[in-house]
């Protein structure tokens, strides 16, 4: 049975041979079990120790003596910490065995193993950070490119809390004038009152749908984002994502249907991550293994953000080519003419108006040429023109849309009822509920099972 108030510790780098290692310990019994195993070699106690201070030492077994390991203890008291509890941290050197055998030690004299995220999740509920932020630091571990670490560590800094704060703010104030009108009649309510009333509630309408619209755009940037190759067979799809890649992974050979699975690799293009997608040539078949891998293939178009249709610019556009396009016709896409090497077959403008207008991207796979300008065509489909970071809040993270989009939704309907008709109970209860979701991002509000299904996607020991 865990309890806030337990002490808790956990190894927080990873497991192998390193320089360094450390275990973490925080709670109100810290300084308590840490001065039972660390033997400075300066003599004094842990509890006189000045916050956010260095010591060296050794831990020992207490009682046997045994020597452990040769160690840098940081003291840090409350509130100042990570967690805002007394906490300790113990660098060992690096190795499996000395930083088990320290952790060992700190269960046997009274710690608790931490739970995943637990460290970060006492932070939140001890009011150092709200929810959002502490979202925010999972982010930054998970950071695969320089733009996703650059908007996590602004929404760690608090950059999305304050703006959606701002907005809920200003739905409680609307809602004062609300509750005051509901208190006297309605012939006592001012049309200017009404008014103001609808002023505030449209200016956060208008401030959320603005963080709203970086949804896209964030998400791509902080989660990265998907791109499928798709086209018939030996057109050439393998070694255009062995091109992209830079480093051969896909097998290439002259036989058609080489490939007959989906092959996913990462790459980064424009400074954001994308999971680059081989796929099965799509073709008529009755070969069982050739049919689940169109089938594998048609699943992942049906999820992808952008998707590569590669043509074979040494022979005439097909009807399998057409058809293939017309399934994808609705969504966002690149097409690319491979084979550029090879004597061309195709004209590009001409093509182009086959396709929708779309421009055709002549590349090299075998060659590499092309690739620059490819990439520059699949990083604008993702974006829509700019790749850069938009300034003030963004929406990194499934969950903040979807309550964001919700929210949003309670406020329309809150001024339909101002605008039809003044009823300020359906009006208090809708803006009620707008102030609860945005309370859901922070963490003012907080529902059954939110808080575990967040913090067990940390790792043990952050």
């Amino acid at each position: 049975m865990t309890t806030p108030n337990d002490t808790i510790a956990a190894i927080s780098t990873p497991l192998g041979e390193g320089g360094i290692g450390i275990v973490r310990l925080s709670g109100t019994d810290t300084l308590k079990i840490a001065g039972k195993i660390f033997f400075p070699v300066k003599d004094a106690k842990i509890s006189s120790y000045a916050s956010h201070t260095v010591h060296y030492g050794h831990i020992k077994s207490p009682g046997e003596g045994e020597v452990v390991d040769e160690v840098l203890l940081t003291s840090m008291k409350a509130p100042g910490t990570y967690t805002a509890e007394d906490m300790v941290e113990i660098n060992c050197h690096g190795g499996v065995m000395p930083l088990k055998k320290v952790l060992e030690l700190c269960l046997s004299e009274g710690a608790r193993l931490a739970e995943p995220g637990e460290f970060t999740k006492r932070a939140f509920l001890n009011g150092r950070i709200d929810l959002s932020q502490a979202e925010a630091v999972l982010d930054i571990i998970r950071a695969k490119t320089d733009a996703s670490r650059r908007i996590a560590v602004e929404q760690l800094r608090g950059a999305f809390s304050r703006e959606i704060s701002g907005i809920r703010d200003s739905l409680l104030s609307a809602l004062s004038l609300i509750e005051l009108a509901i208190d006297f009649t309605e012939e006592d309510v001012e049309s200017p009152r009404v008014d103001e009333i609808g002023r505030r509630v449209r200016e956060a309408r208008e401030e959320a749908k603005r963080i709203l619209e970086t949804s896209d755009k964030g998400m791509v940037l902080a989660e990265g984002a998907s791109v499928v190759i798709c086209g018939r067979p030996n057109v050439g799809k393998s070694s255009l994502m062995n091109a992209l890649l830079r480093h051969d992974r896909v097998i290439v050979t002259p036989v058609a249907g080489t490939t007959r699975d989906v092959i996913e690799e990462s790459i980064n293009i424009a400074g954001v991550r994308i999971r680059l997608s081989d796929t099965a040539g799509i073709i008529d078949t009755r070969d069982r293994v050739e049919i689940e891998g169109i089938k594998r293939s048609r699943e992942k178009l049906d999820t992808a953000d952008v998707i590569v249709l590669v043509l074979d610019s040494s022979v005439p556009v097909s009807d399998r080519d057409k058809e293939i396009f017309d399934a994808i016709a609705a969504r966002e896409k690149v097409i690319v003419a491979n084979k550029s090497d090879l004597p061309s077959a195709i004209d590009l403008e001409k093509t182009s108006a086959m396709f929708g207008g779309e421009e055709v991207f002549k590349v090299s796979a075998l060659e590499k040429e092309g690739l620059d300008r490819l990439e520059d065509a699949i990083a604008e489909k993702l974006f829509k023109g700019s790749v850069d970071i938009p300034e003030g809040a963004v929406v990194t993270n499934i969950r903040h849309k979807k309550t964001l989009e919700k929210a949003i939704e309670s406020v329309e309907r809150a001024l339909e009822t101002l605008r039809e008709e003044y009823n300020g109970e359906l009006i208090a209860s809708d803006l009620n509920e707008a102030v609860r979701q945005l309370g859901l991002i922070t963490g003012e509000t907080v529902e059954d099972g939110v808080l575990d299904r967040i913090f067990s996607q940390f790792c043990i020991g952050k």
